[in-house]
């Protein structure tokens, strides 16, 4: 590894260079496989980072991680979701907004990792498990959920041991690296459509090209609400669109839709659950309009983009209508009741021995 932060950090002539595509993998097989130090894997994405990661270089990480994932039955027709991984500091309009498309049959693959630096929100993982969904199930288990209920969540640290690996060194690091795009793009079930949200202007442009190659129908690359997924109204946004023929740029506009609102709150974990079980319940308290309408939109949008329904305003309508009738809620608790049985199932059988004196 020492040879790879030399390159990045400054080179053999004190200049730093970039890492060709086979020396990349070579090093993120380094990284990966244990075989350098936590200094040296701190070093390495430092430099990285003050570089700038090249195609070739991000293209390299995205492959050599993949190949270290867990594998799981192709499920095509699926969305995955792919936010922010530091955490959640505002309400997580993802979550309705997936509950509402699985009960339409549209299945929901939403991943990501435990909250870190800099911006330590509240995880969707613990979000979940406040919900009642459990996280250590089999992966033949999990594969069964989402075929019977349209959704399902990945931990990123177990679904890639050498992210959970890297996890002490990215919290002492405290920015962001290669390592949190690598986690945006895993794609475990080879859902070919994508939405990810990121951080800023140039992680969107350095995804274009990778997704553009990724064989992935149309990936919607969004800087929504704290580097989210998640479309804000009150304000105008640009998306781009991604597909394996080229990519468009999208101004969304809510205003042009009647959406209108102040900017979401910060929420603590303990808010962030109780608000969200209230809209899933299909509380229609006009204090929560803002969320409510933030949930609406962004179901809307998405039934729209993927093609199922004609047009945004039938899709607001639908979105409003499952929410009203409580469809999200059903999927929840259909979630939570499956993986809970499925924890049972998982268990190994008692010890003979105790059973007996």
């Amino acid at each position: 590894m020492k040879r790879w932060i030399q390159a990045i950090g400054s080179g053999q002539q004190g200049i730093a260079r970039d890492l060709s595509y086979e020396e990349a993998v070579e090093a993120a097989h380094e990284m990966a496989g244990g075989d350098s130090t936590d200094a040296q894997c701190a070093a390495f994405l430092m430099a990285l980072c003050m570089k700038g990661e090249a195609d070739e270089e991000l293209r390299a990480f995205i492959d050599v991680f993949r190949s270290y994932s867990l594998k799981y039955q192709p499920f095509e027709d699926s969305l995955n979701c792919a936010g922010q991984t530091e955490g959640r500091r505002y309400f997580a309009v993802t979550l309705p907004v997936s509950l509402l498309l699985a009960s339409v049959g549209f299945p929901q693959v939403l991943h990501g990792g435990d909250a870190l630096p800099p911006r330590q929100g509240t995880a969707m993982k613990d979000i979940l498990e406040s919900f009642g969904v459990a996280m250590n199930v089999s992966g033949k288990a999990w594969e069964a959920m989402l075929f019977h209920t349209n959704i399902g969540f990945l931990h990123t640290e177990q679904l890639c041991p050498p992210l959970g690996k890297l996890k002490p060194v990215r919290e002492q690091i405290g920015l962001r690296t290669v390592i949190n795009t690598i986690e945006k793009v895993m794609n475990p079930v080879q859902s070919m459509n994508m939405i990810i949200g990121v951080n800023q202007r140039k992680t969107m442009e350095a995804l274009i090209p990778i997704t553009m190659k990724s064989g992935i129908q149309s990936v919607y690359l969004v800087n929504g609400i704290e580097g989210s997924e998640d479309l804000p109204i009150y304000q105008n946004s640009t998306i781009r669109i991604v597909t394996p023929w080229g990519d468009e740029s999208r101004l969304v506009e809510p205003q042009k839709f009647g959406f209108v609102s102040e900017p979401l709150q910060p929420l603590d974990q303990t808010d962030q659950v109780s608000m969200l079980r209230r809209i899933i319940a299909g509380d229609q308290s006009e204090e929560l309009k803002r969320e409510r309408d933030h949930v609406i939109f962004n179901a809307g949008l998405r039934l729209t983009w993927f093609d199922k329904v004609g047009s945004y305003e039938e899709g607001f309508h639908l979105a409003e209508s499952l929410l009203q009738r409580k469809e999200a809620q059903k999927v929840m608790l259909r979630w939570a009741e499956q993986s809970q049985r499925f924890t049972r199932q998982d268990l190994p059988p008692p010890d003979s021995a105790s059973l007996i004196g």
